[in-house]
């Protein structure tokens, strides 16, 4: 399911990006993001067995620099998200966990905006990318796990609307779909995915 997922991703990337041709009115901006990242729950698998991890609601964050092309934009983008471990659970048996999960991505994403006559301009996006993805301080039951990290291939997919105080500045309410690719910790196959909701502000020179 992930690799479809990832092809369809890329496919849309990619047509997006090949779009930005057919499009003047060019501009730079620069944008920031605060946001709630909902990650998803991970199977955590080695040869041992499979454990559920589960997770609190976290935050996400990003700022990003990019180019207007009037009706297709590209950017490049920094972000971070971090997530508290909730417990983890093996069949019917669960117990507390303690520790976090944070995400540092670069991606380069690409926007098609759905221009019109109203300050608001809605958008789909996608984007692709590197994250390292750490665990930090992972304990379950009082008892600690240890640290780890990878540096992954990393995606997302969006949809969002923009509304424009005035020429210069437009407000962003963005939904995201975050995923990696097959992360490993030290072996130990990972899953990370999560959905977002951003609010931003947009600044165009």
């Amino acid at each position: 399911m992930k690799k479809k997922t990832f092809t369809f991703i890329f496919s849309c990337f990619t047509l997006l990006l090949l779009s930005s041709v057919a499009f003047g009115a060019p501009g730079k901006y620069v944008s920031g993001n605060l946001g709630i990242g909902f990650l998803t729950d991970s199977d955590i698998s080695d040869p041992s067995g499979t454990v559920t991890a589960e997770f609190d609601l976290g935050y996400a964050l990003g700022v990003a620099a990019g180019y207007n092309f009037g009706t297709f934009r590209v950017e490049g983008e920094l972000g971070y998200q971090k997530n508290d471990f909730d417990k983890v659970s093996l069949g019917a048996l669960s117990g507390n966990a303690s520790g976090d999960v944070t995400s540092t991505s670069f991606l380069l994403n690409g926007y098609y905006d759905f221009v019109n006559s109203s300050p608001f301009t809605p958008y789909i996006s996608a984007g692709i990318g590197f994250t390292k993805l750490e665990a930090n301080d992972f304990a379950v039951l009082g008892t600690p796990v240890g640290d780890a990290d990878d540096k992954v291939l990393a995606y997302q997919l969006g949809v969002g609307v923009g509304y424009a105080i005035n020429e210069k500045v437009t407000i962003d309410l963005k939904y995201r779909y975050f995923a990696a690719y097959d992360p490993e910790f030290d072996g130990t196959e990972y899953e990370y995915e999560s959905h977002n909701i951003f609010l931003g502000v947009r600044y165009n020179f």
